[in-house]
């Protein structure tokens, strides 16, 4: 009981955890493309929209329909929607909990609800939450494959359910399932594995689902479907330098996502390294001394005295790895930009990588505190606390900028904006119809329109703009503020509001 007690503990705390990581933030253009989802009124309105859609949504099945469903459930606030991707959460901690478990690592999933890439899409109406859960249960099974103590069964059981829910989640994640299955297929030939019947029925029934799952990804890629979406962003060093800055946990030392954006879009990558000179970074250097100290203490312990768990580390860094090159080759070709937020999957394996590297095999003699796993833990959680607390990495200000758009409104005043629309009316943004020229009480929008289309809506008495590179490419209404010489009158994250002199 007492080797259990500590365990047991460690997942109370993780649990814990994950209470504060939803917010009441106001939502943002990312959750935007999953909020129609969220608002269908019916099981057949979320099927119809999603065999319609020919954005990346279509391929992410199983996550807009956890969100519909999470809807359903605990309402459409922004609390509320944000709710099931902290149950995803929970089911991510819960998992990493087993895999600790096997491998004499009870505290893993405290390591986990440390991280603040865990915290910041618990916190976000997508599937990336939903994505991580899979991720870790696909760990799971890779972790129970590889032991030595006679969890091969169990492990295969878990790998044939968790990799198909991880590919219907989002279509990338077939790739660390591919890798995983080949890792785990080379070492049971090996071991000289045979499957009983219930095992052959099980491949055969997760094999039928990846069949299925394949023929819909095809059909939603044929009508136009894809990942093909960069926008202002190029794959390339930059973006591969931001995803393991965010897979490492820095990200709550950096600057806020709208100022690394902004230097990113005005400087390069020069900039946004500019950029990671404020007060806070002083986390980053911390962070990066721990896990060069970590490295070098492992490297050292490796080479003279291994554990059976260390011997995963090589391993589970070559499926890292893998995934990531085939990852951003992927994004390469397609031109989408490589996030983050698409190698989300395999988190639960940073986690466990760094786990075992910082964990120290106790011996006669040595002090029974490890102090690495608890130096890495605390420098995470206080990066994770910035990410959800500090004013600097808040999300777009929708909620902000609608109110100021109604006001105007309601007081006779004509409006322009150049920001999502989907968001703005869910803050009960009114928007003009087709030809706003004839309409009143109501919000004019001008995304992308050049000068000549600028030239047929009534004149601006307030513009709300919103990431010009997105909503304003043209710079036609960047124009039209300085030939005017409309008055900034003030500043809302992502967003910047002028009137007329």
């Amino acid at each position: 009981m007492k080797n259990k007690s500590p365990g047991v503990m460690w997942l109370l705390f993780a649990l814990a955890l994950v209470l504060l990581m939803p917010s009441n933030q106001s939502l943002w253009i990312d959750e935007g493309f999953t909020l129609p989802y969220a608002q269908d009124s019916s099981f057949a309105n979320f099927v119809s929209r999603l065999q319609s859609e020919e954005g990346s949504e279509s391929l992410m099945p199983l996550g807009m329909l956890s969100s519909w469903a999470g809807a359903k459930i605990f309402g459409q606030s922004e609390l509320g929607l944000r709710a099931v991707s902290a149950l995803w959460a929970v089911v991510a901690v819960l998992l990493l909990w087993r895999t600790g478990v096997l491998i004499g690592l009870a505290w893993l999933p405290a390591l986990l609800a440390c991280h603040p890439f865990l915290w910041y899409y618990a916190s976000e109406v997508r599937p990336y939450a939903m994505v991580i859960a899979m991720g870790s249960g696909l760990l799971y099974a890779f972790v129970a494959i590889l032991s030595p103590d006679g969890k091969t069964n169990r492990g295969f059981y878990a790998l044939l359910l968790f990799g198909p829910l991880l590919c219907a989640t989002y279509v990338l994640g077939v790739v660390p399932f591919a890798v995983v299955v080949g890792v785990a297929a080379l070492a049971l030939f090996q071991r000289r594995w045979k499957p009983r019947a219930r095992e052959i029925l099980a491949f055969v029934l997760s094999g039928g689902a990846l069949i299925a799952l394949g023929l819909y990804d095809a059909s939603a890629v044929s009508r136009g479907a894809d990942i093909n979406w960069e926008g202002p962003w190029k794959t390339g060093l930059g973006s591969l330098l931001f995803s393991g800055y965010e897979l490492l946990g820095f990200m709550g030392f950096g600057p806020g996502r709208i100022e690394l954006r902004q230097s990113a879009i005005e400087h390069g990558i020069v900039g946004s390294l500019r950029s990671l000179a404020h007060p806070a970074a002083v986390g980053l250097v911390v962070l990066a001394l721990l896990y060069i100290v970590i490295l070098l203490r492992f490297w050292k312990r490796f080479r003279s005295d291994q554990s059976t768990a260390d011997r995963l580390v090589p391993v589970t860094g070559f499926v890292i790895a893998v995934t990531m090159g085939i990852v951003f080759v992927v994004c390469l070709t397609v031109g989408s930009v490589f996030w983050g937020r698409r190698l989300a999957s395999v988190l639960p394996f940073v986690v466990l990588a760094a786990g075992i590297a910082a964990n120290a095999p106790r011996r006669i003699g040595q002090r029974p505190l490890n102090v690495l796993p608890l130096f890495l833990g605390a420098t995470l959680l206080t990066s994770s606390l910035l990410v959800r607390f500090n004013p600097h990495h808040s999300r777009d200000d929708y909620r902000g900028a609608a109110r100021i758009a109604r006001t105007a409104v309601q007081e006779g005043k004509t409006v322009w904006w150049a920001g999502d629309q989907v968001v703005g009316e869910y803050y009960n943004v009114v928007f003009c119809g087709a030809d706003p020229a004839d309409q009143r009480a109501c919000v004019v929008r001008t995304n992308n329109r050049d000068k000549r289309g600028l030239e047929h809506l009534p004149e601006p008495d307030v513009i709300l703009i919103s990431k010009p590179e997105l909503f304003d490419t043209s710079g036609a209404v960047r124009s039209y503020i300085d030939e005017h010489r409309f008055q900034l009158k003030s500043h809302l994250m992502a967003f910047q509001v002028f009137e007329a002199p």
